[in-house]
């Protein structure tokens, strides 16, 4: 029976297989190639102006790891709840950012406790460093997650626009996505590590909001332990470190974040990819946008609970997962979109074993470059957030290959 189910598999899987042929793996190369080739020309001379030849018509290269960096030189030298006092470290920063530009530390004193040394290193230096660690992650994750597609993945990993738009504004994008992949990679056969995974996305804890779901309705009770105990653990040090005025201060620095930033600034809501975004710079008021967010956030964290409850494999699991987090943020940006990198690393290898569609690639490809029209809704702000109808698309997608696979098994 084994083997006739089997075969059956793979005659399906055959007859889902269009012949695309404009969409070969050298045609893939080719075009992931010629892309990166041009990021990296923008992104070696956009550094090179700044740090090298100090052109002042020039912003800064890594924004938001300025933003890092003065928090780390604020609490070495002025103690750790300097760093979410905004009148200390817009002073900070006046130095680094453009004129008139300031950037809150909206993070809690978890992520502080990661970054604390930074600010011993020239900034530049410290940037660069931040870089290539991040980018080692990324690579050595989106390396694991591809599977059978392994043999050319490197390209359209590196061609990624979410790599370089997380690059660009030196956010800590490429981070959370190793320790999301790492988990969710683990979390089936090492339960005890996926634990600790879940544990280190303390430091920007929004975005592991749908861990705790994940691992009830899979019943992944030695993960939940692991992560519940290293979770106290992670926070104990951090507050033995800081003491609890820092968590005072953060509690306040976010909580104003929040008023003045993510829920009333049109300019700021414009990068922001979320259904909450969306609803506001079209001009509803900040209750309706929750409103209409949080319909679609329980609409797409429901087919989860219900993919993970019937234990659909893992492909379609962990790429819901990722679309769902997404989905679930009120308040998220462009760079948070490199952690798009899993699921359309983990859809290809369930595309290669089951067989796909014209309309699956399609949806891996305007997935591919989601980030890149996010980041580019910020010059151009009329062209609006398309990610939202993306992910939608995505968790639609694969609704209906579960929906399959259920049937395949009556």
């Amino acid at each position: 029976m084994p083997a006739a189910h089997k075969k059956n598999e793979q005659k399906s899987a055959a007859a889902a297989t269009p012949a695309v042929q404009w969409l070969t793996p050298l045609c893939v190369r080719l075009y992931c190639g010629a892309l990166f080739l041009i990021e990296c020309y923008l992104f070696l001379y956009w550094f090179w102006a700044y740090h090298v030849a100090r052109d002042p018509a020039v912003s800064i290269l890594g924004w938001d790891f300025a933003v890092y960096w003065s928090a780390s030189s604020l609490a070495m030298t002025h103690g750790a709840p300097a760093a979410y006092d905004w009148g200390l470290l817009k002073a900070a920063e006046a130095s680094l950012l453009p004129a008139g530009s300031f950037g809150p530390f909206a993070y809690p004193p978890s992520f502080l406790l990661l970054i604390y040394p930074i600010a011993m290193l020239p900034v530049g230096m410290a940037f660069l460093t931040f870089l290539i660690c991040g980018v080692v992650l990324y690579l050595a994750v989106t390396r694991w997650t591809s599977g059978p597609v392994r043999a050319w993945w490197l390209l359209p990993a590196l061609g990624f626009p979410g790599l370089w738009v997380a690059m660009a504004a030196g956010q800590n994008s490429l981070f959370t996505l190793a320790v999301a992949g790492s988990t969710l990679m683990l979390l089936r056969r090492h339960p005890i590590a996926a634990g600790a995974g879940i544990a280190l996305l303390c430091m920007k804890p929004q975005l592991g909001a749908l861990f705790p779901l994940l691992l009830l309705c899979e019943k992944r009770w030695a993960a939940i332990a692991s992560a519940a105990a290293s979770s106290l653990l992670y926070i104990t040090a951090t507050w033995l470190a800081f003491g609890t005025e820092t968590f005072m201060a953060s509690a306040r620095s976010i909580t104003l974040f929040r008023h003045e930033f993510a829920e009333n600034s049109i300019q700021v809501l414009s990068g922001a990819p979320t259904v909450f975004a969306v609803a506001r710079t079209a001009g509803c008021s900040v209750q309706v946008s929750y409103l209409v967010h949080a319909i679609v956030a329980v609409a797409a964290v429901a087919l989860c609970a219900w993919l993970w409850i019937t234990r659909s494999r893992f492909g379609l699991s962990a790429s819901a997962f990722i679309a769902a987090s997404l989905l679930f943020q009120p308040y998220l940006l462009y760079y948070d979109l490199a952690w798009l990198a899993l699921p359309i690393s983990w859809l290809s290898v369930d595309f290669a074993r089951r067989g796909y569609t014209t309309s699956d690639i399609a949806l891996l490809i305007i997935t591919w470059l989601a980030p890149l029209q996010s980041f580019l809704a910020v010059p151009y702000p009329a062209m609006g957030q398309w990610t939202p109808a993306v992910l939608l698309l995505m968790l639609a997608a694969i609704w209906h290959r579960h929906r399959l696979e259920l049937s395949s098994r009556m």
